[in-house]
């Protein structure tokens, strides 16, 4: 399942984001929720954009330590004399992911996150700049959208952290 939801993340983001959407007109229609006073949604609009920024700043932080380590990292030479095996066994298994396509995913997911956060940021600050009062309500759904976006990206980079973290811990138990 967690394979699929790494193949097309922006996509499988974008319909949770949409079937909240949905879910709050239903819950609205018929008034089982309530919609929030236009300070409050201009606020947490702000916050929402707060968080996304600070939240890309975070995974961005994590995408540059991964990038040194990989630009500091010793590149991998085979040795004649030993077979495939014994050279590879010279190797720790964290210099192994940073010279495997699955470092070059790692980083694809990280940026497409950092991206997703920038936009909702951008989108949040837009709205609360250029939409007029009677279209207040806007701001609502944005903030749904938002906060499940936000929510599902921070997810995803954290399992990818988690991923990493795993094989440094299997590299420093051999």
């Amino acid at each position: 399942m967690l394979d699929k939801y790494f193949n097309y993340p922006l996509l499988i983001d974008t319909l949770l984001s949409v079937f909240a959407y949905i879910l709050c007109l239903v819950l609205l229609r018929y008034s089982i929720i309530i919609l929030p006073s236009t300070d409050l949604l201009l606020s947490t609009t702000s916050d929402i954009a707060n968080v996304s920024f600070t939240s890309a700043g975070f995974v961005l932080t994590f995408l540059t330590l991964l990038v040194s380590f990989k630009s500091s990292k010793k590149p991998f030479k085979k040795n004649k004399n030993k077979s495939l095996e014994d050279n590879y066994k010279d190797e720790t298994l964290f210099n192994l992911f940073l010279s495997s396509n699955l470092y070059n995913e790692t980083i694809r997911h990280l940026k497409n996150g950092v991206k997703e956060l920038i936009i909702v940021a951008i989108i949040g600050y837009t709205l609360k700049l250029t939409l007029p009062i009677k279209f207040i309500d806007v701001l609502f759904y944005f903030n749904i959208c938002g906060l499940v976006l936000i929510a599902l990206v921070l997810w995803r980079c954290l399992l990818v952290l988690s991923g990493v973290l795993k094989v440094q811990n299997i590299n420093e138990e051999q």
